[in-house]
Protein backbone atom coordinates (compact mmCIF):
# COMPACT_ATOMS: atom_id res chain seq x y z
CA UNK A 1 0.00 0.00 0.00
CA UNK A 2 3.05 2.51 0.55
CA UNK A 3 4.34 1.92 -2.60
CA UNK A 4 1.30 2.29 -4.43
CA UNK A 5 0.67 5.60 -2.46
CA UNK A 6 4.69 6.76 -3.81
CA UNK A 7 3.92 5.63 -6.95
CA UNK A 8 0.39 7.46 -7.21
CA UNK A 9 2.30 10.51 -5.48
CA UNK A 10 5.10 10.56 -8.41
CA UNK A 11 2.67 9.91 -11.32
CA UNK A 12 0.82 13.30 -10.12
CA UNK A 13 3.89 15.15 -8.86
CA UNK A 14 5.15 14.85 -12.69
CA UNK A 15 1.54 15.85 -13.99
CA UNK A 16 1.62 18.93 -12.13
CA UNK A 17 5.34 19.67 -13.12
CA UNK A 18 4.75 18.63 -16.66
CA UNK A 19 1.40 20.75 -17.31
CA UNK A 20 2.49 23.85 -15.22
CA UNK A 21 5.34 23.80 -16.82
CA UNK A 22 4.33 23.77 -20.68
CA UNK A 23 1.74 25.83 -19.63
CA UNK A 24 4.30 28.37 -18.56
CA UNK A 25 6.96 27.38 -21.20
CA UNK A 26 4.06 28.48 -23.92
CA UNK A 27 3.36 31.76 -22.56
CA UNK A 28 6.73 32.81 -21.93
CA UNK A 29 7.33 31.98 -25.67
CA UNK A 30 4.37 33.97 -26.47
CA UNK A 31 5.81 36.85 -24.81
CA UNK A 32 9.19 36.61 -26.74
CA UNK A 33 11.31 35.01 -23.78
CA UNK A 34 11.00 37.92 -21.44
CA UNK A 35 13.83 38.35 -19.04
CA UNK A 36 13.68 37.75 -15.29
CA UNK A 37 12.31 41.36 -14.52
CA UNK A 38 9.87 40.92 -16.46
CA UNK A 39 8.31 37.83 -14.68
CA UNK A 40 9.04 39.31 -10.71
CA UNK A 41 7.11 41.69 -8.84
CA UNK A 42 10.24 41.47 -7.00
CA UNK A 43 12.17 42.93 -9.09
CA UNK A 44 9.75 46.20 -9.68
CA UNK A 45 10.00 46.53 -5.84
CA UNK A 46 6.29 45.64 -5.60
CA UNK A 47 6.27 43.71 -2.35
CA UNK A 48 2.47 44.13 -1.65
CA UNK A 49 1.69 42.30 -4.66
CA UNK A 50 4.13 39.35 -3.17
CA UNK A 51 1.65 39.13 0.29
CA UNK A 52 -1.51 38.76 -2.23
CA UNK A 53 -0.21 35.83 -3.95
CA UNK A 54 1.11 34.32 -1.02
CA UNK A 55 -2.46 34.95 1.35
CA UNK A 56 -4.57 32.66 -0.98
CA UNK A 57 -1.85 30.07 -0.83
CA UNK A 58 -1.74 30.29 2.88
CA UNK A 59 -5.70 29.90 3.21
CA UNK A 60 -5.73 27.00 0.76
CA UNK A 61 -3.25 25.21 2.89
CA UNK A 62 -5.25 25.92 6.21
CA UNK A 63 -8.30 24.54 4.15
CA UNK A 64 -6.20 21.44 3.04
CA UNK A 65 -4.92 20.83 6.27
CA UNK A 66 -8.63 21.24 7.93
CA UNK A 67 -9.99 19.06 5.55
CA UNK A 68 -7.34 16.06 6.11
CA UNK A 69 -7.77 16.55 10.03
CA UNK A 70 -11.79 16.39 9.35
CA UNK A 71 -11.84 13.29 7.41
CA UNK A 72 -9.11 11.73 9.39
CA UNK A 73 -10.94 12.62 12.56
CA UNK A 74 -14.25 10.97 11.50
CA UNK A 75 -13.08 8.24 9.79
CA UNK A 76 -10.37 6.44 12.13
CA UNK A 77 -12.25 6.82 15.08
CA UNK A 78 -14.94 5.35 13.11
CA UNK A 79 -13.12 2.47 11.67
CA UNK A 80 -11.74 1.76 15.10
CA UNK A 81 -15.15 1.20 16.89
CA UNK A 82 -15.93 -1.08 13.57
CA UNK A 83 -13.07 -3.22 13.87
CA UNK A 84 -10.52 -2.45 16.55
CA UNK A 85 -9.54 0.08 18.74
CA UNK A 86 -5.40 -0.34 17.96
CA UNK A 87 -6.67 1.31 14.81
CA UNK A 88 -5.73 4.89 15.53
CA UNK A 89 -2.50 3.52 17.54
CA UNK A 90 -1.49 2.17 13.60
CA UNK A 91 -2.21 5.37 12.26
CA UNK A 92 -0.48 7.18 14.36
CA UNK A 93 2.71 4.93 13.81
CA UNK A 94 2.07 4.67 10.02
CA UNK A 95 5.41 6.75 8.59
CA UNK A 96 3.31 8.08 5.69
CA UNK A 97 0.56 9.60 7.87
CA UNK A 98 3.67 11.45 10.00
CA UNK A 99 4.97 12.39 7.04
CA UNK A 100 2.57 14.21 5.07
CA UNK A 101 0.47 15.10 8.02
CA UNK A 102 3.77 17.14 9.20
CA UNK A 103 4.76 18.15 5.73
CA UNK A 104 1.12 19.96 5.35
CA UNK A 105 1.44 21.89 8.96
CA UNK A 106 5.30 22.71 7.51
CA UNK A 107 4.06 24.19 4.83
CA UNK A 108 1.03 26.19 6.10
CA UNK A 109 3.00 27.71 8.68
CA UNK A 110 6.18 28.21 6.08
CA UNK A 111 4.00 30.28 3.56
CA UNK A 112 2.64 32.41 6.71
CA UNK A 113 6.45 33.07 7.71
CA UNK A 114 6.93 34.47 4.08
CA UNK A 115 4.14 36.28 4.14
CA UNK A 116 4.95 37.70 7.49
CA UNK A 117 8.40 38.13 6.45
CA UNK A 118 8.02 39.84 2.85
CA UNK A 119 8.87 44.12 3.97
CA UNK A 120 7.95 47.28 1.61
CA UNK A 121 11.20 47.23 0.58
CA UNK A 122 11.95 43.72 1.33
CA UNK A 123 11.56 40.30 -1.02
CA UNK A 124 12.31 36.96 0.16
CA UNK A 125 12.63 35.16 -3.65
CA UNK A 126 13.99 32.32 -2.19
CA UNK A 127 11.38 31.54 0.76
CA UNK A 128 8.58 32.37 -1.91
CA UNK A 129 9.91 29.61 -4.45
CA UNK A 130 10.34 27.11 -1.53
CA UNK A 131 6.64 28.12 -0.41
CA UNK A 132 5.47 27.38 -3.92
CA UNK A 133 7.07 23.93 -4.67
CA UNK A 134 6.23 23.00 -1.14
CA UNK A 135 2.45 23.85 -2.17
CA UNK A 136 2.61 22.50 -5.51
CA UNK A 137 4.33 18.92 -3.81
CA UNK A 138 1.32 19.60 -1.07
CA UNK A 139 -1.48 19.55 -3.77
CA UNK A 140 0.37 16.53 -5.63
CA UNK A 141 -0.02 14.85 -2.31
CA UNK A 142 -3.36 15.73 -1.73
CA UNK A 143 -5.69 12.99 -3.98
CA UNK A 144 -3.12 9.94 -3.22
CA UNK A 145 -3.25 10.69 0.60
CA UNK A 146 -6.92 10.69 0.25
CA UNK A 147 -7.02 7.10 -1.14
CA UNK A 148 -4.30 6.23 1.12
CA UNK A 149 -6.17 7.02 4.05
CA UNK A 150 -9.40 4.96 3.16
CA UNK A 151 -7.71 2.33 1.66
CA UNK A 152 -5.97 2.31 5.17
CA UNK A 153 -9.23 2.01 7.20
CA UNK A 154 -10.43 -0.50 4.65
CA UNK A 155 -10.25 -3.80 6.84
CA UNK A 156 -8.66 -6.30 4.43
CA UNK A 157 -5.69 -4.10 4.45
CA UNK A 158 -6.14 -3.53 8.15
CA UNK A 159 -5.29 -7.46 8.33
CA UNK A 160 -2.25 -7.38 6.07
CA UNK A 161 -0.87 -4.52 7.55
CA UNK A 162 -0.93 -6.78 11.05
CA UNK A 163 0.27 -9.97 9.35
CA UNK A 164 3.19 -8.13 7.53
CA UNK A 165 3.75 -6.51 11.18
CA UNK A 166 3.80 -9.26 12.86
CA UNK A 167 6.10 -11.03 9.92
CA UNK A 168 8.42 -8.35 10.63
CA UNK A 169 8.46 -8.82 14.46
CA UNK A 170 9.40 -12.87 13.80
CA UNK A 171 11.81 -11.66 11.34
CA UNK A 172 14.28 -9.40 13.79
CA UNK A 173 13.63 -12.23 16.59
CA UNK A 174 14.96 -14.71 13.89
CA UNK A 175 17.77 -12.74 12.82
CA UNK A 176 18.59 -11.52 16.62
CA UNK A 177 17.95 -8.20 15.99
CA UNK A 178 14.71 -8.40 18.85
CA UNK A 179 14.34 -9.41 22.01
CA UNK A 180 12.34 -12.39 22.17
CA UNK A 181 10.99 -11.56 25.99
CA UNK A 182 9.34 -8.05 24.31
CA UNK A 183 8.53 -9.20 21.17
CA UNK A 184 6.07 -11.81 22.36
CA UNK A 185 3.52 -9.22 23.82
CA UNK A 186 4.07 -7.25 20.69
CA UNK A 187 3.47 -10.29 18.51
CA UNK A 188 0.43 -11.39 20.47
CA UNK A 189 -1.08 -8.06 20.44
CA UNK A 190 -1.64 -8.28 16.98
CA UNK A 191 -2.84 -11.36 16.93
CA UNK A 192 -5.67 -10.66 19.20
CA UNK A 193 -6.04 -7.47 17.36
CA UNK A 194 -6.83 -9.95 13.63
CA UNK A 195 -9.46 -12.28 16.19
CA UNK A 196 -11.39 -8.55 17.16
CA UNK A 197 -11.49 -7.94 13.41
CA UNK A 198 -12.59 -11.39 12.71
CA UNK A 199 -15.30 -11.30 15.43
CA UNK A 200 -16.53 -7.46 14.83
CA UNK A 201 -16.70 -8.68 11.28
CA UNK A 202 -18.92 -11.31 11.95
CA UNK A 203 -21.27 -9.66 14.50
CA UNK A 204 -22.17 -7.07 11.09
CA UNK A 205 -21.98 -10.44 9.11
CA UNK A 206 -18.82 -9.22 7.05
CA UNK A 207 -18.01 -12.90 5.93
CA UNK A 208 -15.71 -11.82 3.41
CA UNK A 209 -13.93 -9.29 6.02
CA UNK A 210 -13.64 -12.94 8.28
CA UNK A 211 -12.49 -15.61 5.69
CA UNK A 212 -9.49 -13.30 5.14
CA UNK A 213 -8.80 -12.52 8.65
CA UNK A 214 -8.47 -16.32 9.20
CA UNK A 215 -6.78 -16.83 6.39
CA UNK A 216 -4.53 -13.92 7.43
CA UNK A 217 -3.47 -16.19 10.48
CA UNK A 218 -2.59 -19.84 8.21
CA UNK A 219 -0.75 -17.60 6.44
CA UNK A 220 1.19 -16.00 9.10
CA UNK A 221 1.88 -19.77 10.57
CA UNK A 222 3.44 -20.82 7.17
CA UNK A 223 5.84 -18.22 7.32
CA UNK A 224 6.54 -18.69 11.24
CA UNK A 225 7.40 -22.76 10.50
CA UNK A 226 10.07 -21.18 8.16
CA UNK A 227 10.99 -19.65 11.25
CA UNK A 228 10.86 -21.78 13.80
CA UNK A 229 14.00 -24.37 13.71
CA UNK A 230 15.96 -21.33 13.61
CA UNK A 231 14.54 -19.04 16.90
CA UNK A 232 16.42 -18.44 19.82
CA UNK A 233 15.13 -20.59 22.78
CA UNK A 234 14.11 -17.95 25.06
CA UNK A 235 11.26 -17.66 22.50
CA UNK A 236 9.48 -20.76 23.46
CA UNK A 237 9.11 -19.88 27.13
CA UNK A 238 6.49 -18.24 27.87
CA UNK A 239 4.81 -17.24 31.42
CA UNK A 240 0.82 -16.72 32.93
CA UNK A 241 1.17 -13.36 31.53
CA UNK A 242 1.04 -14.75 28.08
CA UNK A 243 -1.88 -16.89 29.03
CA UNK A 244 -4.22 -15.94 31.72
CA UNK A 245 -5.61 -18.41 33.02
CA UNK A 246 -4.23 -21.42 32.22
CA UNK A 247 -2.59 -24.04 34.66
CA UNK A 248 1.17 -24.18 35.73
CA UNK A 249 0.92 -27.68 34.18
CA UNK A 250 -0.26 -26.27 31.00
CA UNK A 251 2.03 -23.56 30.95
CA UNK A 252 5.01 -26.01 31.31
CA UNK A 253 3.33 -28.76 28.43
CA UNK A 254 3.39 -25.97 26.12
CA UNK A 255 6.95 -24.62 27.05
CA UNK A 256 8.05 -28.14 26.95
CA UNK A 257 6.75 -28.52 23.04
CA UNK A 258 7.12 -24.93 21.84
CA UNK A 259 3.76 -24.15 21.12
CA UNK A 260 2.50 -21.25 22.18
CA UNK A 261 2.29 -19.18 18.95
CA UNK A 262 0.53 -21.56 17.53
CA UNK A 263 -1.97 -21.53 20.41
CA UNK A 264 -2.46 -18.11 20.24
CA UNK A 265 -3.36 -18.06 16.59
CA UNK A 266 -5.67 -21.30 17.19
CA UNK A 267 -7.58 -19.40 20.12
CA UNK A 268 -7.81 -16.54 17.42
CA UNK A 269 -9.31 -19.46 14.64
CA UNK A 270 -11.46 -20.91 17.54
CA UNK A 271 -12.83 -17.36 18.88
CA UNK A 272 -14.02 -16.83 15.58
CA UNK A 273 -15.37 -20.46 15.26
CA UNK A 274 -17.66 -19.98 18.35
CA UNK A 275 -18.85 -16.46 17.38
CA UNK A 276 -19.89 -18.07 13.80
CA UNK A 277 -21.81 -20.77 15.71
CA UNK A 278 -23.97 -18.40 16.72
CA UNK A 279 -24.14 -15.71 14.91
CA UNK A 280 -23.34 -16.67 11.13
CA UNK A 281 -24.29 -20.35 10.85
CA UNK A 282 -23.07 -20.29 7.42
CA UNK A 283 -19.34 -19.12 8.23
CA UNK A 284 -18.84 -22.28 10.34
CA UNK A 285 -17.00 -23.95 7.47
CA UNK A 286 -14.17 -21.39 6.91
CA UNK A 287 -13.00 -21.85 10.41
CA UNK A 288 -13.02 -25.56 10.63
CA UNK A 289 -11.18 -25.86 6.71
CA UNK A 290 -8.48 -23.34 8.21
CA UNK A 291 -7.75 -25.67 10.76
CA UNK A 292 -7.78 -28.70 9.01
CA UNK A 293 -5.39 -26.20 6.49
CA UNK A 294 -3.04 -25.97 8.94
CA UNK A 295 -2.98 -29.32 10.21
CA UNK A 296 -2.45 -31.12 6.66
CA UNK A 297 0.58 -28.73 6.89
CA UNK A 298 1.84 -29.68 10.31
CA UNK A 299 1.77 -33.08 8.79
CA UNK A 300 3.74 -32.56 5.84
CA UNK A 301 6.09 -30.81 7.98
CA UNK A 302 6.44 -33.57 10.41
CA UNK A 303 5.29 -30.99 13.28
CA UNK A 304 3.93 -33.87 15.69
CA UNK A 305 3.09 -31.27 18.38
CA UNK A 306 1.19 -29.09 16.11
CA UNK A 307 -0.70 -31.61 14.31
CA UNK A 308 -1.98 -32.78 17.67
CA UNK A 309 -2.91 -29.30 18.61
CA UNK A 310 -5.21 -28.80 15.43
CA UNK A 311 -6.62 -32.05 16.47
CA UNK A 312 -7.38 -31.06 20.10
CA UNK A 313 -8.53 -27.75 18.36
CA UNK A 314 -11.41 -29.68 16.26
CA UNK A 315 -12.19 -31.59 19.28
CA UNK A 316 -13.06 -28.17 21.24
CA UNK A 317 -15.03 -27.17 17.15
CA UNK A 318 -17.18 -30.58 17.85
CA UNK A 319 -18.11 -29.88 21.83
CA UNK A 320 -19.45 -26.67 21.10
CA UNK A 321 -21.00 -27.42 17.86
CA UNK A 322 -22.94 -30.43 19.68
CA UNK A 323 -23.78 -28.25 22.68
CA UNK A 324 -25.19 -25.95 20.64
CA UNK A 325 -27.16 -28.48 19.20
CA UNK A 326 -26.23 -27.15 15.55
CA UNK A 327 -26.27 -29.82 13.05
CA UNK A 328 -25.19 -27.91 10.01
CA UNK A 329 -21.94 -27.07 12.15
CA UNK A 330 -21.55 -30.88 13.11
CA UNK A 331 -21.79 -32.36 9.81
CA UNK A 332 -19.42 -29.65 8.55
CA UNK A 333 -16.32 -29.86 11.48
CA UNK A 334 -16.75 -33.73 11.42
CA UNK A 335 -16.50 -33.75 7.15
CA UNK A 336 -13.61 -31.85 7.74
CA UNK A 337 -12.48 -33.70 10.75
CA UNK A 338 -12.49 -36.92 8.22
CA UNK A 339 -10.91 -35.18 5.68
CA UNK A 340 -7.85 -34.56 7.99
CA UNK A 341 -8.12 -38.78 8.85
CA UNK A 342 -6.97 -38.79 5.06
CA UNK A 343 -4.11 -37.08 5.89
CA UNK A 344 -3.16 -39.41 8.60
CA UNK A 345 -3.63 -42.46 7.13
CA UNK A 346 0.00 -43.19 7.23
CA UNK A 347 0.35 -42.24 11.25
CA UNK A 348 -1.30 -45.44 13.18
CA UNK A 349 -1.08 -43.88 16.71
CA UNK A 350 -3.22 -40.04 15.45
CA UNK A 351 -5.72 -42.58 12.96
CA UNK A 352 -6.26 -44.68 16.67
CA UNK A 353 -6.95 -41.20 18.31
CA UNK A 354 -9.07 -39.81 15.94
CA UNK A 355 -11.38 -42.82 15.50
CA UNK A 356 -11.75 -42.59 19.66
CA UNK A 357 -12.81 -39.27 19.20
CA UNK A 358 -15.13 -39.78 16.29
CA UNK A 359 -16.99 -42.55 18.35
CA UNK A 360 -16.42 -40.25 22.01
CA UNK A 361 -18.57 -37.06 20.22
CA UNK A 362 -20.65 -39.38 18.09
CA UNK A 363 -21.85 -40.81 21.40
CA UNK A 364 -21.65 -37.40 22.62
CA UNK A 365 -24.40 -35.69 20.30
CA UNK A 366 -26.91 -38.64 21.10
CA UNK A 367 -26.75 -37.08 24.55
CA UNK A 368 -27.76 -34.24 23.22
CA UNK A 369 -30.63 -35.42 21.30
CA UNK A 370 -29.10 -35.34 17.78
CA UNK A 371 -30.40 -38.45 16.49
CA UNK A 372 -28.85 -37.59 13.50
CA UNK A 373 -25.63 -36.80 13.94
CA UNK A 374 -24.43 -40.39 15.34
CA UNK A 375 -25.23 -41.26 11.71
CA UNK A 376 -23.52 -39.12 10.16
CA UNK A 377 -20.61 -39.92 11.91
CA UNK A 378 -20.52 -43.55 10.82
CA UNK A 379 -20.36 -42.82 7.31
CA UNK A 380 -17.27 -40.39 8.02
CA UNK A 381 -15.21 -43.01 10.40
CA UNK A 382 -16.13 -45.67 7.38
CA UNK A 383 -14.52 -43.70 4.92
CA UNK A 384 -11.38 -43.39 7.10
CA UNK A 385 -11.23 -47.23 8.02
CA UNK A 386 -11.56 -47.80 4.26
CA UNK A 387 -8.67 -45.65 3.62
CA UNK A 388 -6.90 -47.48 6.36
CA UNK A 389 -7.26 -51.02 4.95
CA UNK A 390 -6.32 -49.30 1.59
CA UNK A 391 -3.23 -48.32 2.72
CA UNK A 392 -2.45 -51.37 5.06
CA UNK A 393 -2.42 -48.87 7.87
CA UNK A 394 -1.56 -51.09 10.94
CA UNK A 395 -4.37 -48.87 13.12
CA UNK A 396 -7.10 -50.32 10.35
CA UNK A 397 -8.34 -53.03 12.72
CA UNK A 398 -8.53 -50.59 15.17
CA UNK A 399 -10.61 -48.36 13.47
CA UNK A 400 -13.28 -51.39 12.44
CA UNK A 401 -13.44 -52.31 16.12
CA UNK A 402 -14.41 -48.70 17.00
CA UNK A 403 -17.25 -48.71 14.18
CA UNK A 404 -18.50 -51.98 15.02
CA UNK A 405 -19.12 -50.60 18.49
CA UNK A 406 -20.99 -47.51 17.59
CA UNK A 407 -24.98 -49.06 17.83
CA UNK A 408 -27.09 -48.87 14.50
CA UNK A 409 -30.03 -49.45 17.06
CA UNK A 410 -31.25 -48.19 20.21
CA UNK A 411 -33.86 -50.67 21.52
CA UNK A 412 -36.32 -51.59 18.82
CA UNK A 413 -35.46 -48.39 16.37
CA UNK A 414 -33.09 -49.16 13.83
CA UNK A 415 -31.32 -46.48 12.36
CA UNK A 416 -31.16 -46.93 9.20
CA UNK A 417 -28.04 -44.63 7.93
CA UNK A 418 -26.04 -46.41 10.25
CA UNK A 419 -26.85 -49.85 8.94
CA UNK A 420 -26.01 -48.35 5.53
CA UNK A 421 -22.64 -47.20 6.34
CA UNK A 422 -21.71 -50.51 8.13
CA UNK A 423 -23.32 -52.54 4.79
CA UNK A 424 -20.43 -50.32 2.71
CA UNK A 425 -18.06 -50.81 4.55
CA UNK A 426 -18.99 -55.00 4.12
CA UNK A 427 -18.97 -54.72 0.60
CA UNK A 428 -15.39 -53.10 0.77
CA UNK A 429 -14.31 -56.00 2.34
CA UNK A 430 -15.39 -58.47 0.55
CA UNK A 431 -14.30 -56.30 -2.44
CA UNK A 432 -10.82 -56.30 -1.25
CA UNK A 433 -11.08 -60.01 -0.54
CA UNK A 434 -10.85 -59.24 3.31
CA UNK A 435 -12.98 -62.10 4.74
CA UNK A 436 -12.51 -62.28 8.35
CA UNK A 437 -13.14 -58.16 8.28
CA UNK A 438 -16.25 -58.86 6.28
CA UNK A 439 -17.41 -61.26 8.97
CA UNK A 440 -17.01 -59.30 11.15
CA UNK A 441 -19.26 -56.92 9.81
CA UNK A 442 -21.53 -59.38 9.11
CA UNK A 443 -21.71 -60.61 12.58
CA UNK A 444 -22.17 -57.11 13.77
CA UNK A 445 -25.61 -56.88 11.85
CA UNK A 446 -26.79 -60.32 12.80
CA UNK A 447 -29.97 -58.26 14.80
CA UNK A 448 -31.13 -56.74 11.09
CA UNK A 449 -34.15 -58.23 9.34
CA UNK A 450 -33.55 -59.67 6.29
CA UNK A 451 -36.26 -57.04 4.57
CA UNK A 452 -34.52 -54.12 6.46
CA UNK A 453 -31.03 -55.03 4.48
CA UNK A 454 -33.12 -55.35 1.44
CA UNK A 455 -34.62 -51.81 1.53
CA UNK A 456 -31.05 -50.50 2.95
CA UNK A 457 -29.15 -52.45 -0.32
CA UNK A 458 -31.67 -51.23 -2.90
CA UNK A 459 -31.61 -47.67 -1.64
CA UNK A 460 -27.76 -47.58 -1.53
CA UNK A 461 -27.83 -49.21 -5.05
CA UNK A 462 -29.75 -46.92 -6.85
CA UNK A 463 -28.65 -43.84 -4.74
CA UNK A 464 -26.80 -40.86 -7.16
CA UNK A 465 -23.90 -39.36 -6.46
CA UNK A 466 -25.03 -35.91 -5.91
CA UNK A 467 -27.05 -35.37 -3.23
CA UNK A 468 -30.41 -34.23 -3.82
CA UNK A 469 -30.35 -30.80 -1.55
CA UNK A 470 -27.21 -28.47 -1.40
CA UNK A 471 -24.73 -28.89 1.43
CA UNK A 472 -21.52 -28.21 1.77
CA UNK A 473 -20.23 -32.01 0.69
CA UNK A 474 -23.01 -32.30 -1.89
CA UNK A 475 -21.59 -35.55 -2.59
CA UNK A 476 -24.50 -38.32 -1.34
CA UNK A 477 -22.76 -40.35 1.27
CA UNK A 478 -25.14 -43.29 0.20
CA UNK A 479 -23.54 -43.10 -3.19
CA UNK A 480 -21.47 -46.42 -4.06
CA UNK A 481 -19.65 -46.27 -7.31
CA UNK A 482 -20.50 -48.65 -9.82
CA UNK A 483 -16.99 -51.11 -9.52
CA UNK A 484 -18.33 -51.44 -6.37
CA UNK A 485 -21.79 -52.57 -6.35
CA UNK A 486 -21.59 -55.57 -7.14
CA UNK A 487 -19.73 -56.61 -3.87
CA UNK A 488 -21.91 -54.48 -1.61
CA UNK A 489 -24.79 -56.83 -3.19
CA UNK A 490 -23.06 -59.87 -2.67
CA UNK A 491 -22.21 -58.63 0.75
CA UNK A 492 -26.23 -57.93 1.38
CA UNK A 493 -27.09 -61.13 0.15
CA UNK A 494 -24.81 -63.53 2.71
CA UNK A 495 -26.47 -62.18 5.50
CA UNK A 496 -30.09 -63.46 4.62
CA UNK A 497 -28.10 -66.83 3.77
Amino acid sequence: MRRLFLRSFAIAFIAFAVLFGAEFFLEWQRAGYPGVSATSWAEVGNTAKLVDILSPMARAYNNVLAMLLATIGLAIPLTATMHTPKLIEMFLRDRINRWVLSFMAFGAAHTLWVDYMIGPKFAPTWSISISVFCALVGWALLLPYFFYVVRFVDPSRLLIRLREDAQEILEKVHSHRGDPMHSQPDISRRLQQIGTIIIKSLDRNDRDVAAEGVWAIKLLLEHYDKLKPKLPKAWFVVDRGDFVGLSDEALEMMNETHTWFEMKCLQQVESGFLRALHNANDTVSTFSDVTRVIATRAIANHEEHEIRLCIRFFNNFLREAIKARNLRATYDVFHQYRRLGRELVDRPELLRDLAKHFAYYGNMTRTFGMVFAPQLVLFDLGYVTRRAYERASPAAPDLLRTMLGMPHRTGNDLHTMAVKAKLILGGFFVARKLDDEAEAVRKNLRDVDHVQVERAEGELLGAERSFFEVTDRQLNLEFVPPERRAALAQFCRSLSE
